[in-house]
């Protein structure tokens, strides 16, 4: 009988460890949804701060002369940065997908697996696509319109360039 009872304490106080465990990885997981959020933030202001940019260099203002070369720059640093906020956003939906692989096998030692219910009645039963999967069209249809932007400028100033010199000759 002894031996029963220690094996019995030896699990409830395994299934503590994992509960704890289990815990902290769900208080991890809403760290990084504020990270993300966060990050998201980030890339969005940016954006907004270079679109801004394009803005001023069209209208009157002390960038008029340079105009096109403006265009040019800040649409190939825009461009860049919808690159790497894409490679983010991936990152972060390969995290959480790690995250929750993680929490659904430990929910297989526990009571009741939350998550891996979840996961069946969203994503299998639902087919509800990825939250990151679906928000990565944003930066990459931003980085097509700026990378279209940033070509159209630049074949408008060789065009500019190539009249100028044919009417100095």
């Amino acid at each position: 009988m002894r031996k029963a009872e220690a094996l019995q304490a030896r699990r409830e106080g395994e299934r503590s460890v994992l509960l704890e465990q289990y815990k902290a990885l769900i208080g991890d997981v809403g760290n990084i949804g504020v990270r993300y959020a966060t990050a998201n933030g980030f890339y969005v202001s940016v954006i907004t701060a270079l679109t801004g940019v394009l803005a001023y260099a069209g209208t009157q203002g002390p960038l008029r002369t340079k105009a096109l070369v403006v265009v040019i720059l800040v649409c190939y640093v825009a461009s860049v940065v919808c690159r790497i906020w894409r490679t983010t956003l991936r990152f972060y939906g390969a995290l959480f997908g790690g995250k929750f692989a993680v929490l659904k096998e430990m929910e297989a030692r526990l009571a009741f697996p939350v998550y891996a219910r979840e996961y069946d009645e969203v994503y299998k039963k639902r087919a509800a696509p990825f939250l990151t999967d679906h928000e990565q069209l944003v930066p990459g249809a931003l980085h097509c319109f700026f990378s279209a932007l940033a070509l159209v400028a630049l074949f408008y100033l060789v065009f500019q360039f190539a009249r100028h010199m044919a009417w100095i000759h």
